[in-house]
């Protein structure tokens, strides 16, 4: 055989392997072509949680949590379909997982600079003045991205937003929750950062995604332990936009 299409041969499979890498078909919760189908099987519940935002909340009304977040055409969805719908470019709200509800997606606001946080502010308050008790959390790995925020009754109890990239908080609030103690966290707007020697200290605790899924599973729910749980009802959420 001509060593030139031998080699053509494997250029093409090689640039075939790349494409499908590119257009995530190994990719956890993304499918193999365009997301054009929710599927409402009936499926269990599957884990996720980094490299994303997600909102908690103390109550099983899924349809006024969807009004109150302004999402819109929504439809029911197994827990498949709305991860994956998630991660594109929706929002998924879980089955009632305890005393809680998840609403999950790249679309909520993403509390990664100040502006996003107020807008988060706002939604955890009317979420809590509903329902009780609301909370935020986010992590994205590639710029260490960190966030926790609760809300109680309508006022906002604690944030703590963190970004490794930079070395810098973005918004640190109220006191340490009980999921908190032990810690010393880092806190560049901190009055002790002014000085340099703040810097160099070595006593000092930093958020990681790792920390994110310990804080929200003292707080609510660790969504990267959902598999684990008896307590997930059974039934389908909500994708909306």
């Amino acid at each position: 055989m001509n060593i030139f299409i031998i080699i053509g041969i494997i250029a093409f499979i090689s640039f075939t392997v790349w494409l499908a890498k590119q257009n995530g078909i190994t990719a956890k919760y993304k499918s193999d072509s365009k997301l054009t189908i929710i599927s409402t099987n009936p499926d269990t519940p599957i884990d996720f949680g980094f490299k994303t935002v997600w909102i908690a909340v103390s109550t099983d009304d899924k349809i006024a949590l969807a009004e109150i977040l302004d999402l819109k055409d929504t439809q029911s969805s197994n827990w498949k379909s709305g991860l994956e719908y998630a991660y594109e470019n929706s929002v998924f709200i879980t089955p009632q997982i305890g005393k809680w509800t998840l609403a999950i997606g790249n679309k909520l606001p993403q509390g990664d600079n100040k502006a996003s946080i107020e807008k988060l502010e706002k939604i955890l308050n009317k979420l809590s003045t509903e329902f009780g008790e609301a909370q935020f959390f986010g992590t994205q790995r590639i710029i260490e991205y960190h966030n926790w925020m609760k809300s109680v009754n309508g006022k906002m109890e604690r944030i703590y937003a963190y970004i490794g990239e930079t070395g810098e908080n973005i918004k640190v609030f109220g006191e340490k929750t009980e999921a908190e103690n032990g810690l010393n966290l880092f806190n560049s707007l901190s009055e002790e950062a002014e000085s340099d020697s703040y810097w160099q200290r070595e006593d000092l605790d930093y958020a990681d995604e790792e920390l994110v899924m310990k804080v929200a599973e003292k707080w609510s729910v660790n969504p990267i332990q959902i598999t684990e749980r008896s307590d997930v009802k059974i039934e389908l959420g909500l994708v909306g936009k």
